[in-house]
């Protein structure tokens, strides 16, 4: 009982010294935190990043329950997704249900592993992912206690237009902007996501693709888009906006109800690898959205 009390208290202790620390406002949420030394404000995704191990802490706010998101990181789920489950835990955090997982995913040769921090209400989910290279092991510690910093505001400015690094003009098109999230801005006709409405999502990358695997990559992208196993490519071609080359595609998918859906992709790559993607789909009036998906992906612009 000891024990346990001593452990519990230490916890305790991390939590509330990491709550007190600085935290700075993460753009396109309604959250701070308190990064660890050595990260600095990322530039292509909600969050910090260490440049020198490749570690990062990626912050999203998602419009769904959370104890739906909850109940979905079980280890066969997270196994589908490349990830193999080390240790779950729920805790108190801010006098509210939360969740920590802690899991560990091979990449590009290298082991990575993850802390997530899991919390929200019957609305909203706050998700919280620190993630280093299991060879920096020694980060774990600080990008936990950094994990604990976080405070959700509700009072807290939220501008999706200010956190993405690119501009788009939907206007003339009945896309609505819903939110940011994960470096991607996200739109549908409705309003509203998910939906069975068309919807539009235009990103920018984390990962790096060699210049010469750059058409290879934009196939294997559409693919890996849910259901995307299931896409069946219709027209593919170069394409060239805002100085930046890359391939558009047209492709025949699945809606989750097995009927017919217009899937548009547009990948662009800088000189550096870095790439920004655009992602739509229609189940309904393909000519008209195939149009409304092609204008807005020309307006693309970086900042």
């Amino acid at each position: 009982m000891k024990i346990w009390l001593v452990l519990s208290l230490l916890i305790l202790g991390q939590i509330l010294s990491a709550q007190t620390a600085q935290r700075t406002n993460i753009p396109g949420t309604k959250c701070s935190l308190a990064p660890p030394d050595g990260f600095v404000p990322a530039t292509t995704f909600g969050g910090f990043q260490h440049v020198e191990s490749g570690a990062s802490i990626m912050v999203n706010e998602i419009p769904a329950p959370y104890q739906t998101m909850v109940d979905g990181f079980t280890a066969d789920a997270l196994k589908k997704r490349g990830m193999t489950l080390i240790s779950r835990e729920a805790i108190d955090f801010n006098n509210a249900k939360a969740t920590i997982i802690h899991v560990s995913q091979p990449a590009n040769g290298t082991t990575y592993l993850k802390q997530m921090l899991i919390f929200g209400d019957a609305e909203k989910t706050v998700l919280v992912n620190g993630i280093y290279p299991e060879a920096s092991k020694d980060l774990e510690v600080n990008i936990r206690n950094a994990l604990f910093s976080i405070v959700y505001d509700d009072t807290q400015v939220e501008n999706p237009l200010d956190a993405a690094t690119f501009i788009i003009d939907v206007s003339g098109t009945d896309f609505k902007l819903i939110r940011y999230m994960s470096g991607s801005l996200l739109y549908s006709t409705d309003g509203k996501m998910p939906t069975e409405k068309p919807t539009l999502i235009v990103g920018s990358s984390i990962a790096k693709v060699s210049p010469e695997n750059q058409q290879k990559y934009a196939e294997e992208r559409l693919k890996k888009l849910p259901r995307g196993e299931l896409n069946v490519v219709k027209e593919i071609k170069a394409i060239s906006i805002d100085n930046l080359n890359g391939y558009e595609i047209v492709a025949e998918g699945k809606t989750k109800n097995d009927t017919p859906e217009l899937v548009y992709q547009t990948m662009l790559f800088n000189d550096k690898g870095d790439y920004y993607i655009v992602v739509g789909k229609a189940g309904e009036e393909f000519e008209q959205n195939l149009e409304a998906f092609r204008k807005v992906t020309k307006t693309f612009k970086r900042k």
